[in-house]
């Protein structure tokens, strides 16, 4: 690649600022690197979430608004496509950073992850590595940063702290919620990993999903999108493997229906266990409601899961 996931991202930061007032985003300084809100104190909007999503996925996808029908009801939604799946997505969208610096917490995700090898097992397995001087990170939080994130997160990636761009999302945002559906295309690209198959072989990622009306708090709406991504979420993946009835059989244990906890709710599952939702349920629901994958070896194409109406319904509250 000619210019790092970090560069190609920060253009995008930057052309955030220039359009501040426009996004609805709010731009400061914290200990000299370059903050952008786009949903934690500021409003933030549907425009704002597609950049900060294409800065999640390091500037190497597209993403675009769409509509998705749930029946008779049309939602917004978001379509990703990318020629890089495996470093988009898990080098850089995955939200595989913990920052936890005194009282502040967020889920870490875009291309500086890459620079901190954060996890370092998945950058291993990926062999994707880069350097750049400048790198930027997306906060998945509900508070702002300190001078003491900033420092952690300069010493974690060897970025100047001046050089660095942190951009702000609160699940509950408009931003939050359009982000976690454009994370589609990981999605279904951590089960396939989960599975054992070898994200070097996907060469071409797209997915559809909509995006989770604002119902409420940060736990609420943890339930919500994820209902999105789970029971709505559509994929397809060009990939370059040897064995189709291996593939078949990947591609059958791939989506969310596979599970044995398919059909929770996880916005009813989130009233019941609060954040530990997350652990109460079968790992292999966190996946795509439907999969489909392009053998470019072979010509074969194989398809599993369903989209869900009831789930979605009762996640967002129609009848």
């Amino acid at each position: 690649m000619a210019l790092s996931m970090n560069k190609l991202a920060v253009r995008i930061a930057k052309e955030m600022i220039d359009r501040e007032k426009e996004l609805k985003v709010s731009v400061f300084k914290v200990g000299k690197a370059s903050v952008i809100d786009a949903g934690v104190k500021a409003l933030g909007g549907f425009e704002a979430g597609v950049l900060v999503s294409k800065i999640c996925l390091g500037g190497l996808a597209s993403v675009t608004a769409t509509h998705f029908a749930v029946e008779d009801l049309y939602l917004p939604a978001v379509a990703v496509s990318t020629d890089y799946p495996a470093e988009a997505c898990m080098a850089s969208q995955l939200a595989g950073w913990r920052v936890q610096v005194g009282d502040f917490f967020a889920n870490g995700s875009g291309p500086a992850r890459a620079l901190a090898k954060k996890p370092k097992k998945l950058f291993e397995k990926l062999g994707y590595s880069e350097t750049s001087d400048e790198a930027v990170l997306v906060l998945e939080t509900e508070k702002l940063p300190t001078e003491a994130v900033v420092e952690s997160i300069s010493k974690d990636t060897g970025v100047k702290p001046e050089n660095l761009y942190l951009v702000l999302v609160s699940p509950a945002s408009i931003a939050g919620s359009v982000q976690v559906s454009a994370r589609i295309v990981e999605t279904g690209l951590f089960k396939l990993d989960a599975l054992g198959f070898d994200l070097k072989a996907v060469k071409y990622g797209f997915g559809v999903c909509p995006v989770a009306p604002l119902k409420g708090d940060a736990l609420t709406m943890a339930g919500i999108t994820n209902d999105m991504l789970l029971y709505g979420g559509t994929t397809y993946y060009l990939v370059d493997y040897p064995d189709d009835a291996k593939l078949k059989e990947l591609v059958e244990k791939a989506p969310s229906s596979a599970s044995k906890d398919y059909g929770k709710s996880f916005t009813e599952l989130v009233k019941q266990f609060g954040w530990d939702f997350l652990y109460k349920v079968d790992p292999a629901i966190f996946a795509p409601a439907v999969i489909t994958v392009n053998n470019i070896k072979t010509g074969a194409l194989f398809k599993a899961g369903k989209v869900n109406y009831e789930v979605l319904k009762k996640a967002i509250g129609v009848a």
